[in-house]
């Protein structure tokens, strides 16, 4: 998969997209809809280790080591032990002058392992309208649950 960064404004307090976010870790079916279960392997202070596995048995699954800071509003996904691809994914969470307004960003940082594979044009397209199909979602939820807050 390529690199990409998306970025978009919600109308949500950082607190809220966060605990979105924090969910989306231990329970990531009800953020994308091509997940099908998800198993955590490690649940400590530090870090999260989990198993996703896809609806689409052509979709490898993924092991994650999944690191988070609140004060910089951060979540690293890195891949591990992925017989294709490795990096990370990021999903960062930034406050703005407004209570009710946040930038969020989702980053995808995968390379292939084989220097001789290449992607298809296509393929990339593909993962950047996920990341794109991604962030929507969040921002739906985020600024719903704003609402329901208020």
């Amino acid at each position: 998969m390529p690199e990409h960064k998306v970025k978009i404004f919600v109308k949500a307090r950082f607190d809220v997209i966060w605990d979105n976010l924090i969910d989306k870790i231990y329970h990531p079916e009800k953020y994308l809809d091509e997940i099908r279960s998800v198993e955590i392997v490690e649940n400590e202070s530090d870090h999260v280790l989990r198993i996703v596995r896809f609806h689409d048995s052509t979709w490898q699954e993924l092991k994650e080591l999944i690191v988070y800071d609140k004060s910089s509003g951060i979540i690293v996904y890195r891949l591990v032990d992925h017989p294709s691809f490795e990096g990370e994914t990021i999903n960062i969470c930034r406050t703005t002058n407004e209570i009710y307004h946040s930038e969020l960003q989702f980053e995808i940082n995968w390379k292939l392992k084989d220097s001789n594979q290449f992607e298809s044009e296509h393929d990339k397209e593909i993962s950047y309208n996920k990341l794109q199909t991604a962030i929507q979602q969040m921002k739906t939820i985020c600024e719903e649950a704003e609402l329901i807050q208020n």
